[in-house]
């Protein structure tokens, strides 16, 4: 937990009301220990290998077990460690993505249905409110007929080889042995296929993809463009980049019908923009945390109102496994973060991106997203 991603994942633990029971906090023994101590951890509660202290949580019972398993570590680490973690019987909030390959999803989703354990991904966007607010306008028919989209998630803080200076989560990324074999697909995909899908209620069907490694010397896809077909006709464009110098917006999308247009951004989480077809313009604002907050942790859209969604996710999580949820959620309202279901979705539609961009006789290949019954 001690990366950029940890730090954010401390603050929203904290804002939940949890704590950190214990863990494996680095990547080498020395260095797990080193940060544990700044927690105020020591003794068995810290680790070097996660083997370890899953083992060792898969021994304790009642009050001296954790609560559930949070996994941060680079993407093809997902699956091992999550599939430990309920080896052992202990719940996960896994980060994105869920896994790096569909016989990965799928293994995860029948041991998870097998054992019965909680899981959850933290994807934060049903936590903010003014997508909540955005996906019941769509639905109530605000926008009209869809007609198309533009989603995108853009960085540029790997736009030179800044892996070669000793950046550690630029590192790790460069790597396939630790990022996954599509690079910007696998890291970034799932945001735009999730948002989309879940805000317009739209099924992705086909996608056409170009990706490349556009700093020289890089061996994984830093941008990448994909057109995306859905099951109900409207078409569109899922933009993902990390050397898009001058975005640090987080996720953005444009979505439009034939009676308005919609638009929002990561970064400006508290508007919602929409544009009648005759110009008229309506700005939606919520000023709580969830909706606007300070910009201090940019440059991954990740703000203070970022921190606030991913505590609802926690404090989400925590009421599930605590047997409280069916008590305070509404008629209807859906879970916070992203379900083992979706999560498997998200992977059939990275690997569809990944084979159409891995074509290489210079025609456009569309693929069709694999079904797979989960």
């Amino acid at each position: 937990m001690h990366s950029f991603m940890g730090a954010i994942h401390r603050a929203a633990i904290e804002k939940a009301g949890l704590r950190l029971a214990c863990g494996v906090f680095g990547s080498t023994r020395q260095s797990s220990y080193d940060s544990a101590r700044e927690y105020g951890l020591s003794g068995d509660a810290v680790m070097g290998q996660y083997r370890d202290i899953l083992r060792r949580q898969g021994r304790l019972k009642g009050d001296a077990k954790a609560l559930f398993a949070t996994v941060l570590a680079p993407n093809v680490l997902h699956y091992p460690v999550t599939m430990a973690a309920m080896d052992n019987g202990l719940g996960v909030l896994c980060e994105k993505p869920f896994t790096c390959t569909l016989d990965e999803a799928l293994n995860l989703a029948r041991k998870q249905r097998a054992l019965g354990l909680p899981y959850r991904i933290a994807m934060v966007y049903p936590a903010y409110s003014q997508l909540v607010k955005a996906r019941k306008l769509i639905r109530d028919g605000a926008l009209g007929t869809l007609r198309r989209f533009d989603v995108c998630l853009q960085q540029g803080w790997m736009a030179r080889r800044v892996e070669n200076q000793g950046v550690r989560s630029a590192m790790w990324r460069t790597e396939k042995a630790h990022s996954g074999k599509g690079g910007v697909i696998t890291e970034m995909s799932c945001h735009c296929q999730f948002a989309l899908e879940w805000v317009t209620g739209l099924e992705i069907e086909s996608v056409c993809a170009v990706a490349k490694a556009v700093v020289p010397g890089r061996m994984v896809a830093d941008d990448a463009a994909v057109f995306v077909k859905t099951a109900s006709a409207p078409a569109g464009v899922f933009r993902m980049s990390t050397v898009a110098v001058g975005h640090t917006e987080g996720l953005s999308f444009e979505i439009t019908g034939d009676a308005a247009a919609m638009f929002w951004r990561q970064d400006r989480p508290g508007e919602l923009r929409i544009v009648e077809n005759d110009g008229t313009e309506r700005i939606l604002k919520d000023r709580s945390l969830s909706g606007e907050g300070e910009s201090a942790l940019v440059p991954f859209g990740a703000n203070a109102a970022y921190v606030e969604a991913l505590s609802r996710v926690y404090s989400d999580f925590r009421d599930e496994i605590n047997g409280t949820t069916k008590k305070i959620r509404k008629s209807g309202e859906r879970i916070l973060g992203m379900t083992i279901e979706e999560g498997v979705r998200s992977v059939a539609v990275a690997e569809a991106i990944e084979r159409s961009a891995a074509e290489t006789d210079g025609a456009s290949k569309w693929v069709q997203v694999e079904r797979t019954g989960i």
